[in-house]
């Protein structure tokens, strides 16, 4: 007998995939490889888990509602798969091994948080294949001198290029969700630590995230104010190329490494 299937919980932020066509698609696109793990992260309903069982026989799932994990199981039935029931916020990744290949319908109100903390295990995580919302998607490609260039982009493009696949319309999941979505992949790079040492990872990205919250402002302004000195900072920005009016979303990831190595080297 079917275990009877709980209503999408508004909370959670469900949306269900029930689009045969897109979730097939999703599972063609995760990056081949000769070893390693696939994740899936939130499977709900396990539209997409039929088609990863398929292909990848051993792969482990993260799913926080306990209520639908009954169903997970009755529709995946036998095989080597394993589920966890756990929030993928608080999930330890290093547990499952190297070389992590992780896809997932991702809750519009916790996409970007999930996105940043699965990047942050790189390179044990190898490539994320994210549906999120279009609008994040589209932030998370942007490009300099753009209104959607922002800190999002600059942490994504930190670990690889980041590339939208498809998008998926809004008829696709049950219930049907206001916003149009998309699906993008990202292959992080195999030498990311000779880009910057992990241990320098978090100090970056907080210099980046600082310096983008007064993005009307020059970026000589937000450096400036970050660093409470009146100090001017036009002499490192014209050293790496930059104009003195440049502002934050100007700049692309390797300009932004620039920026901080020399402004922290400034206050060692």
């Amino acid at each position: 007998m079917l275990s009877k299937t709980p209503a999408p919980k508004k909370r959670l932020g469900q949306h269900f995939l029930q689009s045969r066509y897109y979730a097939e698609r999703i599972a063609d696109a995760i990056v081949k490889y000769n070893d390693g793990h696939i994740v899936e992260i939130g499977p709900g309903r396990g539209a997409l888990s039929i088609f990863l069982k398929e292909r990848y026989p051993r792969f482990h799932l993260i799913e926080t509602d306990a209520e639908i994990i009954p169903i997970l199981r009755e529709k995946l039935g036998k095989g080597e798969w394993t589920l966890h029931r756990a929030d993928a916020l608080e999930f330890d990744f290093s547990a499952l091994g190297s070389s992590l290949h992780i896809v997932g319908n991702l809750p519009y109100n916790v996409g970007a948080l999930i996105i940043r903390k699965t990047l942050l295990y790189a390179p044990q995580v190898a490539s994320v294949t994210y549906m999120v919302q279009r609008e994040v998607a589209e932030r998370i490609t942007a490009m300099p001198h753009t209104k959607q260039m922002g800190y999002l982009s600059i942490f994504c493009q930190f670990f690889g290029t980041p590339k939208i696949l498809f998008r998926v319309p809004n008829g696709a999941f049950f219930p049907k969700p206001n916003v149009e979505s998309a699906v993008f992949q990202l292959k992080v790079d195999r030498n990311i630590e000779d880009r910057l040492p992990k241990v320098k990872w978090e100090s970056f990205f907080n210099f980046v995230s600082r310096n983008y919250t007064m993005r009307r402002k020059t970026l000589a302004t937000c450096l400036a104010w970050n660093n409470g000195e009146k100090s001017s900072y036009h002499h490192i920005l014209e050293a790496i190329g930059l104009d003195r009016k440049v502002r934050p979303e100007d700049l692309d990831v390797q300009k932004w490494l620039e920026l901080y190595e020399n402004v922290e080297g400034l206050h060692s």
